[in-house]
């Protein structure tokens, strides 16, 4: 299991697309006939025979059999939370899982093993240790257990536990993933070590002192062609103060971000600590931390245009906020009272949590559109970025940190963590004195046209060739100054903006 921070707290999995497959749930996990949907709940021995024939027939290939199996897994089981933080595990073979339609991670793999046998495909359960819920830099004892399955002579890994959602707090909530579903073993590895060492299927094998040493990468960072660049970061790190590491984007139409939080229980975002910008296919992170307190770097990134509706909303902002205006849009006549009632019944509200959480229904397809156009027009992001990877951080002996309240780096619009190849040269500092001469230097193939707002107009940037340049005097009488781009020399977007004290 693994941790987020964030308006997605706690996190079983992480969601995105595998190498081998599109995120889209196969249509035969819900073209199950009805008595055999009913029966494997109620006798799995008679029942499970004939989902599993239902779910391979006229399949393409053994690794397309193993995808709906394990859709329909997805689909139908749950994680069963409250075994899970009660410390006590029940019986976790395949016929009690369906019978509760709960299993934690050890009957999500017993399942798979039943249905890929029924299936004539070969498979293992995989016991060992996981970077997930409760992980602390150290293994203790073994914590997980995932599968690998026997395709064309090759063990292909998965773990449908982590595919099938997320649990925030005490609250399992069903997100559909392919994410660890055939992922390689090189990847699979900086999350997953298996007790023995030949199920790691390496040439080279990777020992507990490497793994605990190893940041946390999510399958997802790979599909998205992010690798580990010249100056990668451990799992645990301490710093003297700024500190740069980087990454490689070998795709293109990707955004990444990165956010830094302290690591405690109300895992608090610390603002401004953290820059990231892109030069080419590489991305560098500047991070610094405010105090002597253990924090965490997240990366984040998306496939720019892919729409993506909130997970979950604040009580308050949903109710107070959400509804409401969603309600205006119907008196409006801008959307049906047919489209408010989906939004309403797409979310669901755990008041111990604080929260309402999408009810996933992926094959719901009206209800699904009615929330992003409601969403949209309301200007709530449905464009949210996927949690790829993550390390600690902390200050080493004799660094204090750069202060608590302080505005390190200047804060960002989205504009900018949409770019693909701007580089911030000067000044990256969140706060520009009054009356100070500042220098700016920007490097940039996204805009034809750099400039900041002065007294309502546009200062442009001296160019040369791919730098834009622009000394000037930062007023008295301002409180922010944004920094603008343009693509075509007439209409500018926000960039970034520096607070002026």
């Amino acid at each position: 299991m693994k941790k987020m921070p964030a308006i997605i707290a706690v996190f079983l999995i992480t969601v995105m697309t595998s190498s081998a497959f599109s995120a889209t749930m196969d249509s035969k996990v819900r073209s199950v006939p009805a008595p055999t949907a009913e029966l494997v709940f109620k006798k799995p021995k008679e029942g499970l025979p004939q989902v599993v024939k239902h779910l391979t027939a006229n399949a393409s290939s053994n690794s397309a059999k193993v995808k709906a199996m394990h859709d329909w897994i997805c689909d139908n089981i749950a994680y069963d939370t409250d075994m899970y933080f009660s410390g006590r595990v029940s019986k976790q073979d395949y016929e009690s899982v369906l019978k509760k339609k709960k299993g934690v991670c050890s009957g999500y793999a017993s399942l798979m093993n039943e249905m890929c046998r029924l299936a004539g495909i070969e498979s293992i359960g995989i016991h060992g240790y996981s970077k997930g819920f409760g992980y602390r830099g150290k293994l203790d004892k073994t914590d997980h257990e995932w599968n690998a399955v026997n395709l064309g002579n090759k063990w292909q890994l998965i773990d449908v536990c982590w595919d099938a959602g997320y649990v925030d707090y005490k609250t399992f909530v069903k997100r559909y993933s392919t994410e660890w579903l055939y992922r390689t073993p090189e990847q699979f590895i900086y999350s997953h070590l298996p007790e023995k060492n030949e199920y790691q299927y390496l040439k080279e094998i990777k020992t507990k002192e490497q793994f605990v040493q190893d940041p946390y990468i999510a399958g997802a960072f790979f599909d998205y062609g992010l690798a580990l660049g010249k100056v990668a970061p451990n799992y645990s790190n301490e710093i003297e103060g700024e500190t740069m590491f980087d990454f490689k984007l070998n795709k293109t139409g990707v955004s990444v971000i990165s956010d830094l939080y302290e690591r405690d229980e109300k895992n608090a975002l610390v603002q401004n600590a953290i820059w990231t910008d892109r030069i080419g296919n590489k991305v560098t992170v500047n991070v610094d931390v405010p105090n002597e307190k253990q924090h965490r770097v997240y990366l984040y990134a998306r496939n720019r245009g892919e729409v993506k509706n909130p997970q979950q909303f604040y009580i308050p902002e949903f109710e107070q906020k959400i509804l409401p205006q969603a309600q205006q849009l119907v008196a409006q006549k801008k959307v049906t009272q047919t489209e408010y009632d989906f939004l309403e019944a797409a979310y669901f509200k755990v008041q111990e949590n604080g929260r309402y959480y999408l009810a996933e229904d992926l094959f719901a397809y009206p209800r699904n559109n009615a929330v992003t156009k409601i969403l949209k027009m309301l200007n709530e992001n449905t464009g949210n970025f996927e949690h790829v990877f993550y390390f600690d951080i902390k200050t080493a002996n004799g660094y204090k940190g750069f202060g608590d309240g302080v505005v390190k780096y200047p804060t960002t619009y989205t504009s900018y963590n949409e770019t693909s190849n701007t580089h911030v040269i000067s000044p990256i500092a969140g706060i520009l004195p009054r009356g100070s001469t500042q220098r700016f230097e920007v490097e940039s193939q996204d805009f034809t046209g750099i400039g900041i707002v002065i007294d309502g107009s546009i200062v442009p940037f001296a160019k040369n060739g791919n730098k834009f340049e622009l000394e000037t005097e930062i007023p008295a009488d301002i409180d922010t100054l944004s920094v603008y781009g343009s693509r075509n020399g007439k209409n500018y977007t926000g960039l970034w903006f520096y607070q002026v004290e």
